[in-house]
């Protein structure tokens, strides 16, 4: 069962979906804040975009 999942994450699907997934929910929670009117709290969105770049980063050299 572990190699299934193993190979599945293997594929550009099963690379990229993570970051698809990663966007979505921090487009929400930017959205979340303009919806609440907490303007100066948006910045708190930057700060999760260095953990999705090392993802990228390293499955980008994984799969070359």
């Amino acid at each position: 069962m572990q190699q299934d999942h193993v190979s599945k994450r293997e594929t550009p699907l099963g690379r990229l979906f993570p970051v698809g997934y990663y966007l979505f929910h921090l487009a929400l929670w930017i959205v979340t804040g303009i919806q609440t009117g907490a303007w100066n709290l948006l910045w708190l969105a930057v700060l999760p975009l260095p953990a999705l770049g090392i993802y990228v980063l390293r499955v980008t050299r994984k799969s070359a």
